[in-house]
């Protein structure tokens, strides 16, 4: 079931691009977007993500009302938008390479990609807006106030890097932005696809929020500790870039020394493997394992309440679970 929630999630994202009137018109822009999103201009699969928010919300549907196509649009418009952070995340970052191949700034050029991830941005909204017609819950209002918090999460990520004294708290509420916002979006649009009262939306947008914490957490971790085959993206770039992840956050408060040449530090790829090592000597890797491992759990016994013995129930549990020692 899970392999077809993705192939349908990806024939309703291709189909939405596909047949929209703009893009229709404009060859390029619909190449640039198909690719974002992993797609060949025929449909068939460059290499792309995982889908993980709309599994999320197309499987907490199906929890919630037995069937989970009801948020394949949402699943689609949350996709959308995921990307189009990704388009602006890696210019923001400067980053080559997105999932094996070149970032789409660095295929297409600088504006052009701007411009397309906006674009992006734009159709995630409209296909919210029509799944809203087709359930009739404010889904896209969800979506707006989710974006705000994402935006606010990804200036502070940024206005982190000028910084070298970041505490746990201030990095936990930029994650809460940055990542757990999203993810918990897509609990909370799944719930509502599947007919859930308030109440219930709200205690699965909860068990999202605490899902993208446990996300982040292991993002950071693969950060420093990852494998470059397994991410498709340097696991240099976070250290070079002076990105203040968790990692370097428990070993700055941990070790004077470490702090003081971090401060220095002018991005040399040279150090890197020693900033590595004095995190792992810090004990950094085994916090951030367990640190995932904990809003890991606080994710599942949050919607404990409604399991039931059904495939959904069973394949939302192992998606959770898989994600604190995932490789990329």
């Amino acid at each position: 079931m899970k392999q077809q929630i993705i192939e349908n999630t990806n024939k309703t994202i291709y189909r939405y691009l596909i047949d929209n009137a703009v893009l229709k018109s404009d060859e390029t822009l619909q190449e640039m977007l198909l690719y974002a999103l992993g797609f060949n201009t025929d449909g068939s699969l460059l290499s792309g993500g995982k889908r993980l928010r709309p599994l999320f919300c197309c499987l907490t549907c199906g929890m919630i009302s037995g069937h989970y196509e009801p948020a394949l649009l949402y699943g689609a418009a949350l996709e959308m938008l995921h990307n189009y952070t990704l388009v602006h995340d890696d210019i923001e970052d400067n980053s080559d390479t997105r999932h094996n191949r070149p970032a789409l700034w660095k295929k297409y050029g600088l504006p052009l990609a701007i411009n397309a991830g906006d674009m992006l941005y734009t159709l995630a909204l409209s296909a919210a807006a029509e799944a809203d017609q087709i359930s009739g819950r404010n889904g896209l209002k969800k979506i707006l106030e989710m974006s705000e918090q994402l935006y606010l999460g990804q200036h502070r990520d940024i206005m982190f890097e000028k910084r070298t004294d970041i505490e746990k708290a201030e990095y936990l509420q930029m994650v809460r932005g940055k990542t757990s916002a999203l993810i918990g979006c897509a609990f909370t649009l799944g719930a509502l696809a599947g007919n859930a009262d308030d109440e219930t939306a709200a205690k699965f947008e909860y068990a999202g929020q605490r899902l993208g914490i446990a996300f982040q957490i292991r993002d950071d971790y693969l950060g420093t500790w990852g494998n470059l085959a397994d991410l498709g993206k340097s696991v240099s770039a976070d250290i070079m870039d002076k990105k203040n992840t968790l990692a370097v956050v428990y070993t700055a408060n941990k070790s004077p020394e470490f702090l003081e040449k971090w401060k220095a530090y002018d991005g040399n790829p040279g150090q890197v493997s020693e900033f590595a090592e004095m995190m792992t000597e810090a004990g950094a890797a085994d916090y951030l394992q367990q640190q995932c491992t904990k809003y890991t759990e606080e994710a599942l016994d949050t919607i404990k309440e409604f399991r039931s013995e059904t495939d959904f129930q069973m394949i939302l549990d192992e998606l959770i679970s898989s994600l604190a020692d995932r490789k990329k």
